[in-house]
């Protein structure tokens, strides 16, 4: 039995001041102080001055893709407060439920938080035919990628909604119509690669998607939103009864696409950055909870690190790592007023949980729940380090920001995995968190 004494701890929509018993995996209690607890205490875990809120779930990283691989990545969600990271697979590598048991395999041989799995990625009819199988097997949702090679047809995304709306499982969209993209012309004009990918090519997509659901009843997740015209729809959307919902990844309220000056290549990503005029919009969808969930998007495609000579941005892999700076890069949004801390929680473990079926166990601090928690330390200011202690966020713009409140702990189902300097479990800790389906919305 574990006690976590003197700290704020997130509860019923606020911070107060609560003990958090933990018994095995599960939160047995939260106790106001003072009060008699009757159990018998091992271990009491002093955090004064701390905030324990619940565990970061982030719906959508690529870790077993491009230059990523499951241990350091997930050594590096815990050390950026995630306690569960929901994988998305390379093309055609979780289409049947066998492809899904190989990579919970290697996923729980390596991972030392938990983990779920994704369905797909889509790109053709064939991709569909095991669908109901890879439901009922724990997947979260499966994703439908448009801007692959070929592009994915009308006719297939529209065979996807439809999959999506007898099954149940939620479709994931990759929004970007390949006929509005346009070359990429001048190679030393930092604003060409966004310019090449303009908004239209996702915000018409999201249109197209949302009246298929609408006409089918499909619940769709539209990824990493880019554009304000985009939240505009999905608001719509929801409005009108659709069962729509959506994703940001913090690189889209926190730079627009004057970085490219500045960055270059490290803030080469797609859909690409947008304008300041996106991203105020886009804020005011997260407060507003239009934006459903805050995922990373964590990528790269090499391990390039920032000292080598830069990039040109035609040649570079699109990606951002997220997973070590996600949650820092809200947190220090939220201390400065930008953002809620009721939104930050739902964002970022509430809704997240819902969506990934996962609430029965995940996403509050409540008794019964899994004992994830992430600990915060408010008031601390630290600067971005050139490079991650574990993954590739030498990929990362953030580089040398300076960001208020820190991850002191992480506690994955009643376990330390991070103490605030080094990881405290062994690889293959993690455990697959499968999909309940009736949890999700």
């Amino acid at each position: 039995m574990k006690r976590f004494e003197n700290a704020q701890v997130w509860s019923d929509g606020k911070l107060r001041p609560l003990s958090v018993i933990v018994e095995g995996e599960k939160i047995l209690a939260l106790i106001e102080p003072g009060a008699v607890d009757h159990q018998s205490t091992d271990q009491i875990i002093d955090v004064s001055g701390k905030w324990i809120l619940p565990g970061g779930i982030d719906l959508h990283v690529h870790i077993s893709d491009g230059a990523e691989t499951f241990f350091p990545g997930s050594c590096s969600a815990a050390a950026g407060g995630i306690t569960t990271v929901l994988d998305m697979a390379p093309f055609h590598a979780c289409i049947t439920v066998e492809q899904l048991y190989e990579k919970a395999i290697s996923a729980d041989e390596a991972c030392v938080v938990d983990f779920g799995l994704i369905a797909g990625i889509v790109v053709e009819n064939s991709d569909l035919e095991n669908l109901a199988e890879l439901s009922h097997a724990g997947s979260a949702y499966f994703k439908v990628f448009q801007p692959s090679e070929p592009p994915v047809s009308t006719e297939t995304l529209w065979k996807s909604v439809q999959a999506a709306a007898k099954t149940g499982l939620r479709l994931g969209l990759h929004a970007e119509e390949t006929a509005f993209l346009l070359p990429f012309l001048e190679e030393n004009d930092p604003l060409s690669f966004p310019h090449s990918r303009p908004a239209i090519a996702e915000s018409s997509v999201v249109a197209h998607v949302i009246e298929m659901a609408r006409a089918t009843g499909a619940p769709i997740h539209i990824c990493h939103i880019s554009t304000g015209r985009t939240a505009e729809l999905v608001a719509w959307g929801k409005a009108h009864g659709v069962d729509v919902t959506c994703e940001v990844p913090p690189h889209f309220l926190l730079l627009d696409e004057s970085a490219f000056s500045i960055y270059g290549a490290r803030a080469k990503t797609t859909p690409p950055l947008r304008t300041q005029v996106d991203t105020q919009i886009l804020w005011q969808a997260l407060n507003d909870g239009v934006i459903d969930a805050i995922a990373c998007d964590h990528y790269t495609e090499s391990l390039i690190p920032l000292s080598s000579k830069p990039q040109a941005i035609r040649a570079a892999g699109a990606g951002i790592a997220g997973l070590e700076l996600s949650l820092p890069l809200m947190m220090d949004a939220v201390l400065n007023g930008k953002l809620s801390l009721n939104r930050f929680v739902e964002a970022s473990s509430e809704t997240p949980a819902l969506l990934a079926g996962l609430s029965a166990s995940k996403g509050r601090l409540s008794s019964g729940k899994h004992a994830d928690l992430t600990i915060w330390e408010p008031e601390l200011n630290w600067k971005v380090k050139p490079s991650g202690d574990f993954s590739r966020v030498e990929t990362t713009p953030f580089s040398g920001w300076n960001l208020k409140g820190r991850i002191a702990q992480t506690w994955v189902r009643g376990e330390q995995v991070w103490d605030g300097e080094k990881i405290q479990k062994a690889a293959g800790y993690g455990l697959w968190a499968k999909s309940i389906k009736g949890d999700n919305p």
